[in-house]
């Protein structure tokens, strides 16, 4: 017999796979409640090195004059530069917001631990860091989850690129002294998400045929779910079957050109061709969606690049990403700032298909977008050699986190300057929004701007 819309999860069986399904169904029975408050709010970091160029992600038409006013416009008025336009669909749900500073904890390439912290740690982490603050606010089976195409070991400046096994790239933090890791591997990954709640016995097993097992568990509890619900709720059963095979063939995709890759450029190995590079961080993004709309994890954060790392797809075998950031010529003639651009839509567009799948998927009187905070940042402010004095940020979704973020440029008034802010007040503004302590502020004050007021969140986007 059918259950109720409303307490369909109730006498439900499943298979296997029922510890994968069951954080679905626990999310679906909100939805079929038409309960907004019943859903986890989630959480998507995304840093890139080597700094974020203002004046590259600033709206076409936009005059910051002399910086020392706070300037709050609509998005729907303004053309989005070049590089951002593959989030022309979701230009009524995000904010790009500058002039935020973060200029008392540093480091010469990277802020390290400091960009999520606020604190000075370079080598090891002082404090919990944002993204770990919030992973505990919002529990999920996994508190956190990192993704790093590349990383380094303590104590390494730029470190050995890694593919196969857990990296940590000084970014995130459990506390002091505590650093999170993120999973190099997308097998390993997949294995740590969805491998270990069916016990599967992966071993030596090729990415592709663990895949083809889970799905095979999966198809098989999916169709007894679909007799026992209604068919309204087995819309986002589709969006959650759609999400593993989008992993699926982009995982088959990845291993087939690993394998093209070696036999027909033998000269680039795996860690250096950047048509690996960058098919494992679309892989990243798609695992991504998977867990989070299987509701495995609320906060996930992906390491984008790297100093290191070289975009050979792009033209750039021999160009490191560090390279660029000193202004060296690419290997196809690209100027500096050429190189950034062609890195930034990349990454743009891959926050973009992240968003398309979430906003794909119904949840309460919206969609999972709006309850899902994608936050693009640098690790480093505006510069590969950053004074951190700006510091940007590229925010998408989140309508339902309780913050005025849709649809804005917001760029408070420069560093100094009356009404200033910090990135700290920004992260104090996320933590309070969700049910985090109200303190003052957030992490280490900056001892130059002791005649500005930096206590509490920011005014103009808290709620």
């Amino acid at each position: 017999m059918m259950t109720t819309r409303r307490n369909f999860t109730k006498g439900i069986t499943l298979g296997a796979s029922g510890a994968v399904l069951m954080p679905l169904l626990r999310q679906m029975e909100a939805h079929a409640a038409g309960r907004s408050d019943g859903f986890p709010k989630r959480f998507v970091f995304v840093i890139k090195s080597s700094g974020i160029t203002p004046d590259a992600i600033r709206p076409e038409g936009i005059d910051i004059g002399d910086d020392d006013n706070l300037l709050d416009l609509k998005l729907t008025d303004h053309r989005l530069p070049p590089t951002l336009r593959s989030l022309d669909p979701f230009k009524e749900e995000m904010m790009i917001l500058e002039g935020l500073s973060g200029a008392n904890f540093g480091g010469n390439h990277s802020s390290y631990y400091g960009a999520l912290s606020c604190h000075h740690s370079p080598e090891k982490p002082a404090a919990a860091t944002l993204d770990c603050l919030l992973g505990q606010l919002n529990p999920a089976p996994f508190r956190n989850y990192g993704f790093a195409p590349n990383g380094h070991s303590i104590g390494n400046n730029y470190g050995p690129i890694v593919q196969d096994t857990a990296v940590f790239p000084k970014i995130s933090a459990y506390g002091q002294n505590s650093p999170m890791p993120y999973q190099a591997s997308a097998e390993k990954a997949y294995r740590e998400l969805f491998g270990s709640a069916l016990d599967l016995k992966t071993g030596g097993k090729k990415e592709f045929e663990l895949q083809s097992n889970l799905l095979d568990f999966l198809r098989e509890d999916t169709k007894r779910l679909a007799k026992q619900i209604s068919p309204e709720e087995r819309e986002k059963l589709d969006h959650y079957l759609n999400a593993f095979e989008s992993v699926r063939a982009r995982n088959n995709q990845l291993v087939v050109m690993q394998e093209k890759i070696r036999k027909n450029a033998p000269e680039l190995t795996s860690q250096y061709s950047s048509t690996v590079f960058t098919d494992r961080v679309s892989t990243f993004f798609d695992l991504t969606s998977a867990a989070l709309i299987t509701g495995l994890t609320n906060v996930i954060s992906i390491r984008a690049d790297w100093l290191s790392a070289k975009y050979a797809t792009f033209g750039f075998k021999n160009t490191s990403v560090h390279d660029i950031g000193h202004n060296k010529v690419t290997d196809n003639g690209l100027k500096s700032a050429e190189a950034r651009d062609v890195i930034r839509k990349f990454q743009i567009e891959q926050i973009a298909k992240l968003a398309a799948k979430l906003k794909a998927v119904p949840e309460g009187d919206g969609t999972m977008l709006d309850n899902t905070m994608i936050i693009y940042l640098s690790d480093t402010g505006e510069a590969h050699h950053s004074r951190r004095k700006e510091w940007p940020f590229i925010v998408v979704g989140g309508r339902g986190h309780k913050l005025k973020t849709a649809g804005r440029y917001l760029r408070y008034p420069k560093y100094g300057s009356p009404g200033h802010k910090t990135i700290g007040n920004w992260y104090n503004t996320i933590l309070q929004a969700n049910n985090g302590p109200a303190k003052d502020h957030f992490g280490q004050l900056d001892n130059q701007l002791k005649d500005l007021d930096l206590r509490g969140p920011l005014a103009e986007i808290a709620i």
